[in-house]
């Protein structure tokens, strides 16, 4: 049995493990003739004891988040797709990635870079990928470097 993806989301946060979410998502969306839906989630909760009232970094962070989606963007469509949607939002990017934005634009494959936290980390604040992994709604793809798990 063959799945086609048509709505394939990758989470973008500025890691190596997110850039190869990227190109491998652009493959699996040009495999399908599929939407690619580029999302980078701005995390407010990092931000809330630095920031409270400081406009001025979210808006930093926004547009630093625009350049790098647009460069992706301009990426994709060298390798051939045209239907591309940017995607920036402000929250918790968990909640985000795993339920809130698949299912507002019916996304059938979430794709993410393996976490670059240790163990210890994981422990305290937890990861993205883990908690996308449990409460997912659709097929989910994690990225992995093939040269730093041998």
């Amino acid at each position: 049995m063959s799945q086609n993806y048509e709505r394939i989301m990758v989470a973008v946060d500025g890691s190596y493990e997110s850039e190869l979410a990227f190109h491998k998502g652009v493959n699996v969306a040009l495999r399908n003739q599929g939407e690619l839906f580029l999302v980078h989630v701005i995390d407010t909760r990092a931000l809330q004891s630095v920031a409270t009232f400081d406009t001025y970094i979210y808006d930093k962070l926004e547009q630093e988040a625009k350049d790098v989606l647009s460069e992706l963007e301009r990426q994709a469509k060298q390798a051939g797709l045209t239907r591309i949607t940017q995607i920036i939002e402000f929250g918790n990017p968990k909640s985000l990635l795993a339920r809130d934005i698949p299912e507002r634009e019916k996304v059938d494959l979430i794709m993410l870079g393996a976490t670059g936290l240790n163990t210890f980390e994981r422990l305290l604040i937890g990861s993205s990928s883990e908690y996308v992994l449990r409460h997912a709604s659709c097929d989910l793809l994690i990225v992995r470097d093939s040269e730093k798990s041998l």
